[in-house]
């Protein structure tokens, strides 16, 4: 890997249950440079959006296509893929502490150790990575969403019924639901026989959650005219992005959701963990050739310029649309009558372009096209 010696040490044995969507946005599939066609159990070409209003939006452009896959399945093959290119797998060895050593780093786990040049935390919200590196002592409520999913067992034609729109051609779809929480959506995934249902929300607007996600049932049910028999069923925190802060200590880097990179708008992090994945392990490697262990900086600097300052964009979209019900009507309402805004907003959902790359075109169209929607959403 790189040329380097890698250890990756997992807290379970794969494959493992992982709360999460297993949509793979067009971006996380350019990052990914293997194939992986045979985890394929659905593609989609546009997210539907129901508004807490009743109404029903559509998000797509053209050559639009995203993949749904199983995240047991996909995190074994990486896993795989890590093994193949010659990384030493330790699976079943919980990581304890972490010791700064005066030409190293030392992972302690239950029953073993792990001495290297760098370390890289991709432990998640709940790891424990940022506390032993003095990053972060906890996640403030306000910056952290939890999440309640389930795999519900379904028919193929009946997951070809309910998540297909009747347009020439037609288009495999995923679903939004927004009224349900605060700061927050539900959402229902087709795979090949089951949906991924699922609802979460901001940590301090989650009281009540668990009975939300009963009614969320009970309106899946209603709406598709099914039967839930909920299984497989998960809970989990997610960071919400854009949070300031370090993503490095010494000798260490944070990548993934243990760095809070999730975009706050869609909640989708795999391809922002893929990348900053790839950019530790560059960061690494140019760390070791060069002996310099304070190279490590470059990550946090490279990651400040690309990763952080777009999800801090992202978080001002995501603020926007969470203010007020009436705020994402109006945001919804522009859409739905602009062609050209319906796909920088479908770009923004699947990740597909930085808002970075496409702040400017939409300030210019909402103020040269909407401009009284636009000064009420605070454009």
């Amino acid at each position: 890997m790189n040329g380097l010696d890698v250890v990756l040490v997992e807290k379970q044995h794969l494959p493992r249950a992982k709360p999460c969507g297993g949509a793979l946005s067009p971006r996380a599939i350019a990052a990914l440079d293997f194939d992986f066609s045979h985890l394929i159990e659905r593609e989609f070409h546009a997210a539907v959006v129901h508004r807490p209003s009743g109404k029903r939006s559509v998000l797509t452009r053209d050559g639009l296509k995203g993949y749904l896959i199983q995240r047991s399945e996909f995190d074994s093959l990486l896993i795989d893929k890590a093994k193949e290119a010659g990384a030493e797998i330790v699976q079943g060895n919980e990581i304890v502490a972490i010791e700064q050593l005066r030409n190293g780093v030392r992972a302690l786990g239950v029953g073993d150790s792990y001495k290297a040049q760098f370390l890289v935390g991709a432990d998640g919200v709940n790891g424990v990575s940022m506390k032993e590196l003095d990053i972060r002592n906890r996640w403030s409520p306000e910056n952290v969403a939890v999440c309640i999913s389930a795999k519900v067992p379904l028919d193929s034609s009946e997951v070809e019924r309910t998540m297909t729109l009747d347009t020439e051609p037609t288009l495999s779809f995923v679903e939004l639901y927004y009224g349900f929480v605060e700061w927050g959506y539900g959402w229902c995934f087709p795979n090949r026989e089951s949906l991924n249902i699922g609802l979460g929300c901001r940590l301090d607007k989650a009281k009540g959650l668990r009975d939300k996600w009963e009614l969320f049932l009970s309106k899946m049910a209603s709406v598709k005219d099914i039967k839930i028999k909920v299984s497989e069923k998960t809970s989990a925190r997610v960071p919400m992005g854009g949070v300031p802060g370090r993503i490095i200590s010494r000798r260490s880097m944070l990548i993934g959701d243990a760095a809070g990179l999730v975009s706050p708008v869609s909640g989708e992090g795999i391809s922002f963990a893929i990348e900053s994945g790839i950019l530790a392990a560059d960061v690494a490697t140019e760390g070791i050739h060069e002996k310099s262990p304070v190279h490590i900086v470059e990550y946090e600097k490279r990651m400040k310029k690309w990763h952080l300052a777009e999800l801090n964009d992202l978080r001002f979209i995501a603020g926007i649309m969470n203010k007020s019900d009436k705020n994402l009507e109006t945001l919804f309402d522009i859409i739905d009558d602009d062609s050209i805004m319906q796909e920088y907003l479908t770009d923004i959902f699947t990740c597909k372009t930085p808002y970075s790359k496409l702040k400017l075109k939409i300030a210019k169209r909402l103020l040269s096209r909407h401009p009284r929607k636009a000064i009420s959403l605070g454009f």
